[in-house]
C-alpha cells in the first residue's frame, strides 16, 4: 500500500518523534523512507547608514551574497543532519533517501509530494492552538488540506486533554 514515505523533519523532538512512527510504517509495510528537511530562505537584512548608501547597488548586493552564503549553510548542515539520520534508518533496516529543499516549508513539502513519488507522508505538529495558531499558521494543516496524499499527523506527547 505504502511503497514511499515522505517524513518531513525540521530538527525538533517532535520531528524525531513522527520519524519514528514513520519507521515503524515503513517496517510493516517494507517501504522506503524519504527524509526531507527544508531551509527556509534567509532573509535579506536591510543595511543602517546614511541613506544614499543604504540603497545603493553595492549595498544591494553585499546583502544578497551575504543572504546566499546563509543559505548555502543552511542547506550543508541540512544534509548533514538527514546523513546521520540516514544512518538510523540503515542500522534499522529500513531504505532511505533524503531530500533538502530551500522555500516556504508547506509549499515545499507539498510541491515534494505533488512528484507523484510519496505515498504517505508523516510529520509532527508543534501543537499550537489559539492565537499562536493563528498567526503562525500550521504547516501541518496546509500539507493536509493541499498535499494529495494521505498525511498522518503526530501530535506532541505529554498532557491528554480532558473530553
Amino acid at each position: 500500500m505504502f511503497e514511499r514515505i515522505l517524513v518531513p523533519l525540521d530538527g525538533s523532538r517532535f520531528s524525531v518523534r513522527a520519524l519514528r512512527y514513520g519507521i515503524e510504517v515503513a517496517k510493516h509495510f517494507s517501504a522506503e523512507v524519504i527524509l526531507m528537511r527544508v531551509v527556509p530562505p534567509a532573509t535579506l537584512t536591510v543595511a543602517t547608514g546614511p541613506p544614499e548608501a543604504v540603497g545603493s547597488p553595492v549595498a544591494t548586493k553585499i546583502t544578497a551574497q551575504s543572504a546566499e552564503m546563509q543559505n548555502r549553510s543552511n542547506l550543508v548542515r541540512a544534509n548533514r543532519y538527514l546523513r546521520r539520520k540516514l544512518r538510523e534508518l540503515a542500522a534499522e533496516g529500513i531504505k532511505g533517501s533524503r531530500y533538502v529543499a530551500l522555500g516556504p516549508p508547506a509549499e515545499s513539502i507539498m510541491r515534494r509530494c505533488r512528484r507523484g513519488d510519496v505515498d504517505l507522508v508523516v510529520m509532527a505538529t508543534h501543537g499550537r492552538s489559539g492565537l499562536k495558531r493563528a498567526f503562525v499558521g500550521s504547516v501541518a494543516d496546509e500539507v493536509i488540506r493541499s498535499s494529495g496524499v494521505p498525511v498522518l499527523v503526530i501530535r506532541p506527547g505529554g498532557k491528554r486533554r480532558k473530553k
